[in-house]
């Protein structure tokens, strides 16, 4: 048998739903992948995957796990705040645990648009949430990375259209104001209830070491004092802002999508080319907007939009 001692992260609903457990994420990076086609990665013979197999299944079933000599097991059980069981972290290996990765577990109504965290550090968000405080998820993205908003507004939608079970995920980092970065990895399970009427994600976060980022339009934020909206267009729900202006208050909100035409896409290669003038609180913008792809649905989409506000300069007298 050979089981090289590591912290993996079962996804509990995951699991449920499938045949077989699902690995979340081991020795703190991405895995998203049944046990038996990521066991060989993992470095688990075929007796090492009968283990682990084995005793996830009893530490899922609240059996108690024997002693034996030459294996140590540890486990860490992170429920939602609804009391939802969501993510199982188990130590197996022939030597004493390394220090546990940081994992949140969250749920996010899709009615109310509202998130609420526990775990190991609800705090690293940097919104000043409390353990199982509500909040709007606007909060949440305060700080985020203006190139991660584009694959986290899609995984929104396919929220919104998906069926019960679906795997959504996302690498996504954060820099809190003026504090250093902090990168994640995200997935979550869409749950079904009330015929379908109710939709609520159920996620398991794991906090990376490091993150190469990427930063094409985190450029044009970042230098160009421009301001990024995210919107669901079909209802015209405001998501988040960010950047220059960010976060901006329901007022401006309003008043930018009292006056822009979410129908008049830009290309992202000429962010001006379909611009279109307004005011916010009588200071004049461009606004170009970007429809952003859903990952399950790629050519069928439109309903996210990302909205880029730059301070129209004035002319020189």
């Amino acid at each position: 048998m050979s089981i090289q001692g590591m912290w993996l992260a079962v996804d509990i609903i995951g699991t449920q739903f499938g045949k077989d457990v699902f690995i979340h994420s081991a020795a703190g990076e991405r895995v998203a992948r049944p046990l038996p086609r990521c066991a060989k990665k993992l470095g688990l013979d075929r007796s090492g995957e009968a283990v682990v197999e084995a005793v996830v299944r009893a530490l899922l079933s609240g059996k108690t796990i024997p002693k034996v000599d030459g294996l140590i097991v540890e486990s860490h059980k992170i429920d939602a705040s609804d009391g939802t069981p969501v993510a199982l972290i188990v130590w197996i290996g022939d030597r004493e645990p390394d220090p546990r990765p940081t994992y949140n577990v969250w749920v996010l109504d899709m009615t109310a648009m509202t998130t609420r965290t526990s775990g190991d550090d609800p705090a690293m968000i940097g919104d000043g949430r409390e353990a199982n405080e509500e909040r709007h998820v606007q909060h949440l993205f305060t700080w985020l990375n203006p190139e991660d908003a584009w694959d986290m507004v899609g995984g929104y939608y396919d929220a919104l259209t998906g069926e019960d079970g679906l795997l959504i995920q996302s690498y996504w980092s954060l820099r809190p104001a003026g504090t250093e970065w902090v990168h994640m990895w995200s997935s979550c399970r869409l749950r079904l209830t009330d015929e379908g009427n109710q939709r609520t994600l159920y996620g398991l976060t794991l906090r990376l070491a490091e993150r190469e980022l990427e930063s094409n339009i985190a450029s044009l934020i970042r230098f160009g004092n421009a301001t990024l909206m995210l919107v669901e267009a079909r209802n015209r729900i405001p998501l988040t802002t960010v950047g220059k202006l960010a976060p901006l208050g329901e007022s401006k909100v309003a008043q930018v999508l009292d006056q822009v035409d979410l129908a008049l896409l830009a290309s992202p290669d000429d962010p001006e080319g379909s611009g279109q003038r307004l005011l916010i609180d009588g200071e004049s913008f461009m606004a170009s907007t970007f429809k952003l792809h859903s990952a399950r649905e790629k050519e069928k989409h439109g309903d996210p939009v990302a909205i880029i506000l730059l301070v129209e300069e004035k002319a020189a007298v």
